[in-house]
């Protein structure tokens, strides 16, 4: 598919489409890049608007590498896979953009003025405690945006964030929130319980030969092992071409020479600025930063003093380097017409009135060989793969293509063949959980028919075509390997259903008006006793804990139960005589508002929750 489009951009096709891409840059700018209508490559539309899918890529390559400095080197590759991280994440941008959509309806809005301080004050675009412009855009450059659409993206964060601290800050716990959660989670039980061992019961019970072959054919199901194949199969990577590929020193150095030769330096400028914005008492103003101006004052005195602009006054109106494109074109002229140290006459934008100042002009000088050999060696090599990739990518299919083997289609075009480890339908390492050759390796025409996959394409630069190596299909374990297992099970299930039964008639004497206690020695079984016990006890155990937290309150007869299933096998009586509700432990001031703040969080998680799913249910939602 590549190829063929680039097959075909020759000629006056070439130059018409050429053409076309020029026309935005020479009309827009380069920020026509990131402001253009979103209809094209949508991922989603919400109630209208546009998810791109460019957003969702950059996205899902934020949430790779926030997974990778996480995990390290032990992030599982296929939690890494875009197929993998595609859902989540467009549905975060989902959500996000709803709560953009209700903030912006409910009229919140973000000053100019708050978004320079929060740019000024982020520490990335600082060098020594103070905003440095030049940083700023190189960062902003480095990450793929512009001022504008960094600031537009800012926004949206600053409106969204807003928007959900609106409604986590509105929730607040009162007193009978408070006690309403001591009275559950400091709650105490008294309890009393006596325990059927399971050990006691295991050497009296015996399981049959026929009961084990009984159990064995009415239950065959479970004992079915998975269907696996491994295979064999040729992978196609650019990158991997491109790491193979030896470069000549020669070429580097011609490519060097000619890039020299044909480097153009770009002029950076560095500007500073006066603004007065329009309103009430402008001229007045503009008039006198003119006369201080006239009468020799400093420049940039005069800018911390009476420029409006807050991101550059406390710089002196400096506003960093330009290269032409930075500014609205009218300023970018004016600053473009100065010599180093001269001041513009008056110029107007949508911001206001600048005096504009041309601080110092750099011309860029072209990079030594030592600078650039890396990058152009990187770049024939990858020049040299793509030739062979394309060479390679386009006699894969009739190489492979009723093929008995693919040894023979790897030694037809030069690669190499490689055999998967056994997998199952659930996937298995590196490509292989890959959802379309997984798709492929289980297909008909994979696993039945025995021909070689059509060649999957895993991404522009990335394909593989699978043939099956070996197929394992579903099977029965033969009885023989199942017999300790079955034994052990049924084994279980008479104990169980043993100690049970013996349990009820413990709970029938029990209600009848005997003890525990006497019960349990009648029986010559050991009984306790628990009270005021905790959840999370430690002297308890756990299981049975659980169990205790979860039966009923006694009403006007003390509740008397059967808790089975413990880990050991174990079964229980227990009965429970006193649920008392918690209380808070003693604290000061300070400790209860740090509780009521947790609770209040919680309450907010819940609201915002809440809140979100109503704005999901009442959206049209397109997913593409």
């Amino acid at each position: 598919m590549l190829q063929a489009f680039r097959d075909n951009l020759k000629g006056t096709m070439a130059f018409f489409i050429v053409g076309l891409m020029i026309i935005p840059f020479a009309l827009f700018g380069v920020d026509s890049l990131f402001l253009q209508d979103n209809s094209a490559g949508k991922a989603a539309e919400v109630n209208g608007e546009a998810i791109s899918e460019m957003s969702l890529t950059r996205a899902i390559r934020t949430q790779k590498q926030q997974l990778l400095d996480r995990f390290g080197d032990q992030a599982p590759a296929d939690l890494l896979s875009d197929e993998q991280l595609r859902g989540p994440v467009l549905t975060r941008l989902l959500q996000r953009e709803l709560l953009k959509q209700a903030a912006i309806n409910g009229d919140m809005a973000i000053s100019d003025a708050s978004l320079d301080e929060l740019i000024k004050s982020t520490s990335q675009f600082q060098q020594d405690g103070r905003f440095n412009p030049d940083q700023y855009l190189q960062l902003l450059r480095n990450m793929g945006y512009t001022p504008i659409t960094y600031k537009s993206l800012l926004t949206e964060d600053l409106l969204v964030n807003q928007h959900a601290a609106g409604i986590n800050n509105s929730a607040f716990a009162t007193q009978g929130d408070i006690d309403t959660l001591t009275a559950l989670t400091q709650q105490t039980r008294s309890f009393y319980y006596i325990t059927l061992p399971y050990s006691s019961a295991q050497n009296e019970v015996a399981v049959s030969g026929q009961e084990i072959e009984d159990y064995y054919t009415a239950n065959q199901d479970s004992f079915a092992t998975q269907e696996e194949v491994s295979l064999d199969y040729l992978e196609l990577s650019l990158d991997q071409l491109a790491e193979n590929t030896d470069v000549d020193p020669a070429e580097v150095r011609q490519q060097y020479e000619q890039e020299s030769a044909a480097f153009v330096a770009a002029i950076q400028r560095q500007a500073a600025h006066i603004l007065i914005e329009f309103g009430d008492g402008a001229e007045a103003k503009l008039s006198q930063v003119q006369a201080r101006l006239a009468n020799g004052e400093d420049f940039a005195v005069v800018a911390s003093e009476l420029s409006d602009d807050i991101g550059s006054s406390e710089l002196g109106g400096d506003l960093g380097m330009t290269d032409g494109a930075t500014f609205p074109e009218n300023f970018e002229a004016a600053l473009a017409a100065l010599e180093v140290g001269a001041m513009s006459e008056p110029v107007e934008t949508d911001s206001g009135t600048h005096i504009i100042k041309l601080l110092s002009k750099e011309e860029t000088q072209p990079p030594s060989f030592e600078e650039s050999k890396a990058q152009i060696e990187a770049n024939l090599a990858s020049a040299a793969a793509e030739a062979v990739f394309t060479e390679l990518f386009d006699a894969l299919p009739d190489a492979t293509y009723n093929a008995s083997t693919l040894q023979e289609a790897a030694q037809e075009l030069g690669m190499d063949i490689a055999t998967s480890e056994s997998f199952s339908r659930a996937g298995g390492q590196g490509i292989f959980s890959n959802n379309q050759v997984l798709a492929s390796a289980f297909s008909d025409q994979v696993l039945a028919e025995g021909l070689s996959s059509d060649v999957i394409e895993l991404s522009d630069n990335h394909v593989v075509v699978v043939k099956l190596n070996n197929h394992k299909p579903v099977e029965i374990k033969a009885l023989t390997l199942v017999t300790q297992e079955i034994e052990a099970l049924l084994v279980k299930q008479k104990v169980t259903a043993a100690l049970t039964a013996k349990a009820d008639l413990l709970i029938n004497e029990i209600v009848s008006g005997k003890s525990v206690a006497s019960v349990a020695d009648t029986e010559q079984l050991e009984w306790q006793v628990a009270a005021d016990v905790k959840r999370g006890a430690p002297e308890v155990n756990p299981e049975l804990l659980t169990a205790i937290f979860e039966l009923p309150k006694p009403q006007n007869e003390k509740g008397v139960n059967t808790i089975e299933a413990l880990t050991s096998g174990d079964v229980v009586v227990a009965q429970l005589t006193v649920v008392k509700a918690g209380s808070l432990p003693v604290m000061d001031a300070a400790q209860k508002q740090v509780l009521i703040q947790r609770l209040a969080n919680e309450l907010a998680g819940g609201e915002m929750s809440i809140y979100q799913s109503s704005l999901n249910d009442n959206a049209s939602v397109d997913i593409y």
